[in-house]
């Protein structure tokens, strides 16, 4: 056997390994929101340094907000599925998220609003793990 044989083999007893093993997975739903604690969540979620997970919804949250159904949240979940809604925006400090948040090299996390703030157009916010939102003429 030649040595693209040998590795052909190789990569073929690789992929039927992976296979094998990837049967046995399952799928199990953590937590489904109910629009008080957001609604739409619409990106990825980043694994803070406590190994927690957060993430942003597009709406819901405060639902008496001037966008319809709600302005959004930021939120963190645990692996167990325990959500806690770390900020409810109010469109004075933003509305509508729809990007992934990033997570800082100051540890706490980065994201941006499609709508609300001063001129109402959207805002780039900063958020701790505990919390503690800072609007933009705060960064």
């Amino acid at each position: 056997m030649g040595k693209l044989g040998k590795v052909m083999r190789r990569v073929s007893l690789f992929c039927a390994a992976t296979a094998i093993a990837a049967t046995g997975q399952t799928f199990a739903t953590l937590f489904s929101f109910d629009e008080v604690d957001g609604a739409a969540p619409n990106d990825a979620l980043v694994q803070g340094t406590d190994g927690n997970f957060y993430g942003t919804t597009y709406q819901g949250g405060d639902l008496s907000c001037d966008a319809p159904n709600g302005c959004g949240t930021v939120f963190k979940i645990t692996p167990a599925g325990i959500l806690t809604t770390l900020h409810r925006f109010e469109s004075s400090d933003g509305a509508n998220p729809y990007a992934a948040l990033v997570l800082g090299t100051d540890g706490k996390f980065y994201g941006t609003t499609l709508r609300g703030g001063v001129g109402g157009f959207g805002t780039v916010f900063k958020i701790t793990a505990q919390g503690m939102l800072k609007n933009p003429a705060q960064l």
